[in-house]
């Protein structure tokens, strides 16, 4: 599975930025520091970085501060994940994560 989805806002910044599109695809593992799409029960479709993980769930936070709160983020099932951002296409060219 290979997708692109477009940034919209700003709390990934300075990462991403508003408009910059995003490589995803399938996250065989994930670990704190990577960077997901998930379906968030509350938020829908959000790009956020891994803070935790445990058996059944990640914890989320965006980069900027402009991002929600992590008490609203709360933990989110693994079913929900949708994928890992492998690359970002940014006006100042390809930046991989």
């Amino acid at each position: 599975m290979i997708k692109f989805v477009k940034v919209r806002g700003e709390s990934m910044a300075p990462t991403f930025a508003d408009g910059d599109y995003l490589l995803i695809t399938k996250a065989r593992t994930i670990r704190s520091g990577f960077v997901i799409l998930v379906d968030h029960p509350k938020f829908g479709v959000i790009v956020k970085r891994v803070l935790s993980v445990t058996n059944t769930s990640v914890c989320l936070e965006g980069d900027g501060h402009h991002s929600t709160s992590l008490h609203s983020m709360k933990d989110v099932a693994l079913e929900n994940l949708k994928g890992r951002v492998r690359l970002a296409i940014t006006p100042k060219g390809l930046k991989r994560l």
